[in-house]
């Protein structure tokens, strides 16, 4: 952070009504900017038509739904932006959210790619009109719903089917993490795992509800899709146990596109799992994996053993225990 408050926010309001070069426009990191300032940068870039502004980082500026109303007010009809971060803004809140997602639903000529609104107050609310962005969204690459915990199974769920029924997604990076996902949102997860071809890296890490059963559903539709190209998958502290550690090892015996797996802090996952895991990434030689994390999963004696001797034989490998 730079120290910017109130007043700082007003001259950059003023920049952006008329500014024709500026591309970037980082001012993450100042609480003090506030949510009066947040809603006058949103509606000085809307008044400008000639705004060439790619990014906009708002990370952890004080925003709350004023700024909220006056963000949707700019992606409803904005075409310049590409990456927009107001995360970190817990006040900024459901309402706001949904109507982000709303506005972006109704600009045909959107060109945003990014949108990171982790811990931000989303609830159901923003969950559901998510759900409906994602069913037919042709625009979007990354977006980061974590640490939202009112969002819930429920919405997780849609999200996922959603983006199952759009043939046309391009959403490469999906996060879900802390947002209190559970056994419903997991077998969707799984469904749209099973014939996905976009997304590259999934993290439904810390929802501890997520499951065993729903763990390891998803590591069966991995293993069913030939056109995955996902290679990030961050499970850690999502209830694993024996039949996700089980259904895990399966897969990595054949898989050629995961790079990063993490299982760590699933205490339930145990010492069989860990030995199945390293004997089947041993008997992989077409294997891309290059991390994979472990550690509090109660690995004992013979999982150490078995990861031990898979270092030996893939060095290439970085296992933490």
């Amino acid at each position: 952070g730079t120290g910017l408050g109130p007043a700082a926010g007003a001259g950059l309001a003023a920049l952006l009504r008329s500014s024709r070069s500026l591309e970037v426009l980082h001012l993450a990191h100042n609480p003090q900017l506030g949510d009066t300032a947040g809603a006058a940068l949103a509606e000085a870039l809307q008044a400008n038509g000639e705004t060439r502004l790619r990014q906009l980082s708002l990370y952890r500026t004080g925003l709350g739904p004023a700024a909220g109303a006056c963000l949707a007010a700019l992606l409803r009809t904005n075409r310049s932006l590409e990456v927009l971060n107001p995360s970190e803004n817990p006040q900024l809140g459901d309402a706001a959210g949904a109507a982000l997602a709303e506005a972006l639903r109704s600009n045909a000529e959107t060109n945003l790619r990014h949108l990171l609104l982790d811990t931000t107050g989303l609830g159901p609310v923003a969950g559901a009109s998510f759900a409906a962005l994602l069913r037919s969204s042709r625009s979007l690459e990354k977006l980061n719903l974590g640490r939202n915990p009112q969002l819930g199974d429920a919405a997780g769920a849609a999200l996922a089917d959603a983006l199952q029924a759009n043939a046309e997604s391009r959403l490469r990076e999906l996060h879900l993490n802390g947002t209190r996902l559970g056994p419903a949102a997991g077998a969707c997860l799984a469904a749209l795992v099973r014939t996905n071809s976009s997304l590259e890296f999934l993290n439904p890490s810390d929802n501890p509800q997520l499951g065993d059963a729903a763990g390891a559903a998803l590591a069966e539709a991995l293993q069913a899709n030939a056109k995955t190209k996902l290679c990030k998958l961050w499970l850690d502290d999502t209830g694993l146990g024996p039949l996700a550690g089980a259904s895990f090892a399966a897969l990595l015996r054949t898989n050629r596109s995961l790079e990063w797996l993490n299982l760590h802090t699933n205490s339930a996952l145990g010492d069989a799992a860990g030995v199945a895991l390293a004997g089947a990434l041993r008997e992989n030689t077409e294997t891309k994996l290059r991390t994979l994390k472990l550690k509090d999963s109660d690995m004992g004696s013979a999982a150490r053993e078995a990861i031990e001797e898979l270092k030996r034989t893939r060095p290439q490998i970085d296992v933490t225990l």
